[in-house]
């Protein structure tokens, strides 16, 4: 998901990190750089994202809140029906899996439903999101389109062009003390990923992760996602920004707004 955990995603570490760590082993750097891409094999159903720790299977989705003094957030993030191969580079062909995310901010908190908040209030942010699985289920971000209410598309960005690189979101068999860049775009988009811990919550075994961006120094969100061993979600993140601030997923499969005319779900260099 992106707008409550927007932007959280590194290049600067990985030189320290390659220079600590050497080859990608068990509860180290796990490579995510376009050689690794490159050696990664995608099948004809690299959309299918069956992940089992964070599963998204076309025309579902999931309904997160947040309040944080006063001010609440809803955030929808839906696994559309629709796929992507219009990447660039040596990343073109790749199939992937269009995933709309979109956040409403209710300042004053005065609705009460998810319903009223889409029937009053346009969104916040509006970001289509590229995933990829590869055959060892590594769930592969490939960029994003994203707009917020002004019309800024600050962030936007697609592997292959410009230099953008695709990175790594979930691992297919993450251990503890697993870290990886989860996408590289210059000066837009250098989120890193931790697997801190698996924990259980609410009587589900869940992983905990850590993201941070270092061009935002001091944000860091931890997530968890919760599975059953063959489905998982991310069920809880507690952003940390100097204070704790719970989001909790409170829904999936909710009845959705239509999509926005803009911006455009497909990827493009221009």
């Amino acid at each position: 998901m992106k707008p409550l955990t927007h932007s959280l995603r590194g290049r600067a570490w990985l030189a320290v990190g390659l220079l600590c760590s050497g080859p990608a082993l068990a509860g180290g750097l796990i490579e995510s750089d376009l050689a690794a891409f490159l050696e990664a094999e995608f099948a004809a159903d690299s959309a299918d994202l069956t992940n089992p720790w964070w599963t998204m299977p076309a025309g579902t989705n999931s309904l997160y809140f947040a309040d944080e003094d006063g001010e609440c957030a809803w955030n929808l993030v839906e696994a559309l029906a629709i796929t992507t191969d219009d990447f660039a580079g040596d990343y073109a062909g790749t199939n992937a899996r269009i995933v709309l995310d979109r956040e409403w901010k209710d300042e004053e908190c005065q609705y009460d439903t998810f319903a009223d908040v889409w029937a009053n209030l346009d969104p916040d942010e509006t970001t289509y999101d590229w995933y990829a699985q590869d055959t060892e289920q590594n769930m592969w971000y490939m960029g994003e389109n994203t707009q917020d209410a002004d019309g800024d598309t600050g962030g936007s960005f697609m592997a292959g062009c410009d230099g953008a690189e695709a990175g790594i979101v979930m691992l297919g068999s993450p251990e503890k003390g697993d870290f990886y860049q989860q996408e590289y775009y210059a000066g837009e988009a250098e989120d890193g990923g931790k697997v801190l811990n698996f924990v259980t919550l609410d009587d589900m075994n869940c992983l905990k992760t850590k993201d941070w961006n270092p061009l935002s120094p001091g944000g860091v969100e931890h997530k968890f996602y919760c599975s059953d061993g063959e489905f998982g979600v991310l069920y809880l993140i507690e952003e940390l920004k100097g204070k704790t601030v719970v989001v909790d997923l409170i829904g999936t499969n909710v009845t959705a707004p239509p999509p926005p005319a803009t911006p455009s779900p497909y990827p493009s260099c221009d």
